[in-house]
């Protein structure tokens, strides 16, 4: 009887466990996603110190309340730079909205026939911006630049460079209603927030305008519908900038063709400070409300501690380059460079 013959045991190779990434890498991607938390932080409490009445119940809701405002046009902004391009001319578009709707209540017709022929205003102003750019080829920067120049001087020959004062309760509810106790202005930037994060980052006409700002010439050979995705995008900037004028306006119950002057910077700053590459392709929404949250935050505290308004918008400004230069770093950066585990 022949022995039994057994083949050896061989123990399969143990796969190696995997290389948990390393602290650099783990802390950029934090920062990456909400990169200016720890600034806000470290303002907040600055200004704590440093300003009177900074951190009251009244004080901070009227920040809450500013930053809420300039957060809306921030939001279509957001889109409009991550398409890789940008619309100078919101500022201008708040003064025309603004000017329209108090001039129609004025005259003794309704708020809501004045406050739907704002909205009106705001988006043929966005939809010939768009036009321009895509049909006539011209740059945006151009277009809106000269589109901001027409728009203001609309407004000044529409006031006869007047303001129109208005006394209508239901445009002043706009700005300091308050409904279960939360400033409206507040409510009304939550949603759209919550609505401009859905429309970015789960639907097909967010994809296709980070795929615009990635590579606009492959997206169109791909089939996207390149130029109407750009001119729907300056419609909902001059949506956007009428919301803000008509806010604005109640606040001061009143239309001005001067009204809005720099608020381009505001809108563009708060996009460009909270993450969104201006060489497009990538939005942080997130990002956007915190950069409002900052730049009020700042102009607050500047206020409290009586600095004038010249040099509130210099620290803007410095912000402003500020997170240009990070921007710049992290493209030339590789994110290896940061990983202290790699071999």
């Amino acid at each position: 009887m022949s022995a039994l013959q057994t083949e050896p045991v061989t123990t399969p190779p143990q796969a190696s466990p995997p290389v948990a990434p390393g602290r650099g890498r783990r802390l950029r991607s934090a920062l990456g996603t909400l990169p200016l938390l720890p600034p806000l932080i470290l303002v907040v409490v600055a200004f704590a110190v440093m300003a009177p009445n900074f951190l009251t119940s009244t004080n901070l809701g009227n920040v809450l309340v500013a930053a809420s405002i300039i957060v809306v046009p921030g939001l279509a902004m957001t889109l409009c730079i991550t398409m890789g391009e940008f619309d100078l001319s919101v500022g201008a578009t708040v003064a025309l909205t603004g000017a329209v709707t108090c001039t129609i209540i004025r005259d003794g017709h309704s708020t809501v026939a004045a406050l739907v022929a704002g909205l009106v205003v705001g988006l043929l102003v966005g939809v010939a911006n768009g036009l321009v750019v895509t049909k006539l080829g011209v740059t945006p920067f151009i277009a809106t630049l000269a589109s901001m120049v027409i728009v203001r001087g609309l407004a000044r020959v529409y006031t006869d460079s007047r303001d129109v004062i208005v006394n209508d309760s239901t445009l002043k509810f706009l700005a300091a209603g308050r409904p279960l106790g939360i400033p409206f202005p507040v409510i009304v930037a939550v949603v759209l927030t919550v609505l401009a994060m859905y429309v970015t980052y789960r639907t097909r006409f967010g994809r296709w305008v980070a795929a615009i700002g990635s590579n606009r010439d492959a997206a169109g050979l791909s089939g996207l519908p390149v130029d109407k995705v750009r001119i729907a995008v300056y419609a909902l900037i001059g949506v956007a900038g009428a919301i803000w004028g008509i806010v604005i306006s109640a606040q001061l119950q009143k239309g001005s063709g001067n009204l809005g002057l720099g608020f381009e910077l505001d809108a563009i700053a708060i996009v460009v400070i909270g993450g969104t590459s201006l060489l497009g392709g990538r939005a942080s929404i997130l990002g956007t409300v915190l950069g409002a949250l900052l730049i009020e935050v700042i102009r607050n505290g500047l206020n409290l501690m009586n600095v004038p308004p010249a040099y509130q918008r210099i620290s803007i400004g410095l912000l402003l380059v500020a997170a240009l230069a990070v921007q710049a770093i992290r493209r030339r950066v590789p994110l290896e460079a940061l990983d202290d585990n790699k071999n």
